[in-house]
C-alpha cells in the first residue's frame, strides 16, 4: 500500500485526540458521486497507518447507482483495482450515539498515492483555489428540508399533524430535534436554526456559512446524524424532495457569499438588487448555467415532481431580490449573499458546489451582464406570459436536465474526466429504471378502461 503525503504533525495530533476521547473504532467514510456515505471502521490501532495508507475501496463502486445496480456501459469493472480513501484529520469528530465511534471524511487517492480524479472534495477544493487565486473567499451555507416519517403497514406518514411554521409542531418532535442540535454541536457543526416547515412533520435546517468544502461537510454530518438519531427514535428522516403528492417538497437552498481579501462583501454594491458588478456577473454566471446545474443540483426523477410553476419552488431561469418564486434569490436582509433554490437532498452537496461556483467563476472572468429583476410571482403566470417576457423554463425532467449538464462545457470541465460521466452513466440508469416502472396510478387509471 502507498503512503499518501500528509502533514506529520497532524496525523499524530489526531492520533493522540482519538487517544483522550477514549476512541475504540474509526469510522473512514468517502461519499459516492450519489452522496451516499461508505465506510469501513477500523480500530483505533490502526488509526496511524490508516492516516497515512488509507483504506481500498474497489473503483467498480463508483458505476452502481442508488438501486445498488452496477450501471450499463460502466466504465469500472471489478477487474479495475482499488482507489484509497485517506482519512481528512479536518474531519475527525466522535459519534455522539455510538460511544467509542468516530469518524472522519476522506480524500480519495490511486493506489499508488496519487490524487485520484475521482475525488469530489478535491474537485471542490480546486475549484475554491481558483476563486482564492484571485483573492476572493467563498462562504457557503445549506438549508435542507426533510420530514419526519412513521412507518405503519409498509406505508409512511408524517410523524405529526401539527400546522405549519407552529410552536406546536416544534413541540412534537422537541426532544428529536433538541437531541440533534446537542449532537450536531458535539461534532462541531454550527447551526442557526431548527424549525417546523409548511408540511405536516416538515422540517427545515439552517447550517451556519463555512468555506465550501467544510460547508458540504457539514451538511453530510447532519444528513447522517438526523437520519440516525431519527431512525433511533422510531421514524424515518427523508430528504426526498418530493414525498407526497398532496403536500409541500422538500428543497436544498444554498446561500453563497464572496469576501475579498479584505474582508469585505465583494457581491454587495449599487446595482441590481444591490449587487456590485462581480455580483452581477456572479449571479449571470448561474442564469447561463442554470440548466446543467439543474441535472447537478436536482438529478433524480423524484426532483421535478417539486419544481412545478406555482409551488414555491423555482422553475423559471430569472432572479430577483427578496423574491420565492425565482430560481436565484438575493435577500435583502443580513449580509449581502446569493441564494440557489432549485436543489435538493437527492443530489450530492459537494458535486452542487462546484456546478454552483464553476458558473459563478465563469460569469465573473467573463463580465457577463444581468438583466432586469423579477419582482412578481413568476410561478403563476401563464406559459405565453412567461414566454413573451423572455423567461426559459428550468428542465421538466430529469433526463432533460441530465442532457443539459453533459452539453455545458464548463460544469464538465470543473467536474473531471471522471466524476462527469460518472454521475451522468449513475443518474441516467436511475431514469431508464424508473421509466419501466408500473406504478399504482398507471392501474387505477388504465388497467379496467383499455
Amino acid at each position: 500500500m502507498a503512503s499518501i503525503p500528509s502533514p506529520i504533525d497532524a496525523r499524530a495530533a489526531l492520533v493522540a485526540r482519538a487517544k483522550e476521547d477514549g476512541i475504540s473504532e474509526v469510522w473512514v467514510i468517502y461519499h459516492d458521486l450519489s452522496g451516499r456515505a461508505h465506510v469501513r471502521s477500523v480500530p483505533y490501532q490502526r488509526l496511524d497507518r490508516v492516516l497515512t495508507g488509507g483504506v481500498s475501496f474497489a473503483r467498480a463502486n463508483i458505476d452502481f447507482n442508488v438501486l445498488d445496480h452496477q450501471v450499463p456501459e460502466f466504465a469500472f469493472g471489478a477487474e479495475t483495482g482499488d482507489f484509497l480513501a485517506v482519512p481528512d484529520p479536518a474531519t475527525y469528530a466522535r459519534v455522539p450515539h455510538h460511544p467509542g465511534a468516530a469518524r472522519t471524511y476522506s480524500f480519495l487517492y490511486d493506489a499508488d498515492g496519487q490524487p485520484w480524479a475521482g475525488c469530489a472534495r478535491a474537485a471542490l477544493s480546486a475549484v475554491d483555489a481558483r476563486y482564492a487565486s484571485r483573492g476572493l473567499a467563498l462562504r457557503v451555507a445549506f438549508e435542507p428540508e426533510c420530514y419526519l416519517l412513521a412507518t405503519t403497514d409498509e406505508s409512511y406518514k408524517p410523524a405529526a399533524r401539527a400546522k405549519m411554521f407552529s410552536l406546536n409542531a416544534l413541540e412534537s418532535q422537541r426532544q428529536l430535534m433538541s437531541l440533534v442540535m446537542t449532537s450536531l454541536a458535539e461534532m462541531g457543526v454550527e447551526l442557526e436554526q431548527v424549525a417546523p416547515e409548511f408540511g405536516p412533520g416538515q422540517f427545515e435546517i439552517n447550517i451556519a456559512h463555512q468555506p465550501p468544502l467544510r460547508a458540504a461537510d457539514d451538511l453530510m454530518t447532519v444528513k447522517e446524524e438526523l437520519r440516525a438519531l431519527a431512525r433511533a427514535a422510531g421514524f424515518i428522516a427523508t430528504f426526498m424532495p418530493k414525498p407526497f403528492a398532496d403536500m409541500p417538497g422538500s428543497g436544498l437552498h444554498v446561500h453563497l457569499g464572496v469576501l475579498s481579501s479584505g474582508g469585505l462583501n465583494a457581491i454587495q454594491g449599487d446595482g441590481p438588487v444591490g449587487l456590485s458588478p462581480l455580483g452581477t456577473s456572479f449571479v449571470a454566471g448561474l442564469l447561463k448555467h442554470a440548466r446543467g446545474l439543474s441535472g447537478l443540483a436536482a438529478p433524480t426523477v423524484n426532483s421535478y415532481k417539486r419544481l412545478l410553476p406555482g409551488s414555491w419552488a423555482p422553475s423559471h431561469i430569472c432572479y430577483g431580490g427578496s423574491n420565492r418564486a425565482v430560481l436565484v434569490r438575493v435577500p435583502d436582509s443580513g449580509s449581502k449573499h446569493v441564494e440557489f433554490r432549485a436543489g435538493d437532498g437527492t443530489g450530492n452537496p459537494y458535486l452542487t458546489l462546484i456546478g454552483l461556483l464553476a458558473a459563478g467563476l465563469d460569469g465573473i472572468e467573463q463580465s457577463l451582464p444581468l438583466g432586469e429583476p423579477t419582482t412578481d410571482d413568476i410561478g403563476h403566470l401563464s406559459e405565453a406570459d412567461a414566454s413573451a417576457r423572455g423567461l426559459e423554463l428550468l428542465p421538466r425532467s430529469a433526463p432533460e436536465a441530465l442532457d443539459a449538464l453533459e452539453a455545458d462545457a464548463v460544469l464538465m470541465d470543473a467536474l473531471g474526466p471522471v466524476i462527469g460521466p460518472g454521475f451522468l452513466r449513475i443518474r441516467r440508469s436511475e431514469a431508464a429504471a424508473y421509466a419501466l416502472e408500473v406504478g399504482d396510478w398507471e392501474r387505477a387509471t388504465y388497467l379496467e378502461w383499455s
